[in-house]
């Protein structure tokens, strides 16, 4: 394995490991997160800052709100490493919120989208509310069915983007059909991969036949219709100019890494080859703002729906 790619894994595993044995009893995909946080910002992590940073957040926003709530610790990590001062964050979070409401009050999402946007200097949060708003409600002129209230956390990240090409619409509705009716997967699934090879160069249909060649290559049929969350971001890995040979090498040398750390269980293959994905995205890219974004909107995604099937399996 590379030296550097090796660093990158035994950061993650390690930050992974303190945040685990400091909270226990935390989401999974939060611990990922935070751990993925600080490994991109090639930061130490700071337990008495962190905890700052969520002090200030749960005294700043109303506790009975669950934007808030939940995944607080990823806001807070998120905001410590901003390099920006707490208030100054708080206030640009509101800032982004209050003009997000005017159309979208309550959506689920919205708060990783206000934090990811507070991280950014010198962010215009109108301009991209109104690319956010014209990329949502085109998306649910042409693909009702499709469309949720998540669409506006990944309509607002596409917005952010450095370069985002005008007739991004369109292109994310030949992959949405492509992916439904060739590759016959899941709406919600086509819907997060068709937003993630948004951000990558390319034709609509070579980086749909890039990113289901590398899937195939790593899931069974079974996971890309049950945990098919897991592996949006082999989208991403799969079209970024690298020969899918030498990603199919890097990653299988990933992933029997983790599996050695025996820090993954038995039945955590999924969740064991999300983060080998983070890690091999972070080696190819360093920290490249849209992929990191992306990467704390899946994980937010993931923690979401496992809260929700709780939630009604009460």
């Amino acid at each position: 394995m590379d030296d550097l790619l090796l660093e990158k894994c035994n950061t993650f595993l390690d930050n992974r490991r303190a945040l685990r044995r400091k909270y226990f009893l935390y989401s999974p995909e939060g611990i990922a997160d935070i751990a993925f946080i600080y490994m991109s910002n090639e930061r130490e992590i700071n337990f008495e800052m962190l905890e700052y940073c969520e002090d200030v957040i749960r005294q700043s926003f109303p506790f009975v709100s669950f934007q808030y709530r939940f995944l607080t610790k990823v806001y807070a990590a998120m905001m410590d490493v901003s390099n920006i001062e707490p208030d100054i964050v708080v206030n640009r979070v509101m800032s982004f919120e209050e003009l997000f409401n005017r159309t979208f009050k309550d959506t689920i999402g919205l708060a990783v989208l206000c934090f990811s946007a507070a991280e950014r200097p010198q962010v215009e949060y109108q301009t991209i509310y109104y690319k956010a708003l014209a990329i949502y409600n085109q998306m649910k002129d042409l693909q009702r069915s499709l469309t949720n209230d998540l669409d506006v956390v990944y309509a607002g990240i596409l917005a952010m983007a450095p370069s985002i090409k005008e007739d991004v619409v369109d292109e994310l509705v030949i992959m949405d059909d492509l992916l439904v009716n060739e590759y016959r997967l899941p709406k919600d699934f086509s819907r997060r991969l068709s937003y993630a090879l948004a951000f990558c160069d390319g034709t609509a249909t070579q980086k749909v036949q890039n990113a289901m060649d590398f899937i195939k290559s790593c899931t069974s049929k079974w996971n890309r219709h049950v945990g098919y969350i897991y592996y949006v971001l082999h989208a991403v890995v799969a079209n970024l100019s690298i020969p899918l040979d030498t990603i199919q090498k890097d990653y299988d040398e990933v992933m029997q890494y983790l599996k050695k750390s025996r820090q993954y269980g038995l039945f955590s293959k999924p969740e064991r080859s999300l983060h080998a994905c983070m890690i091999l995205l972070n080696f190819y890219v360093g920290n490249n703002i849209s992929i990191y974004t992306l990467t704390n909107a899946i994980l937010y995604t993931i923690a979401l729906i496992k809260a929700l099937a709780q939630r009604r399996s009460r």
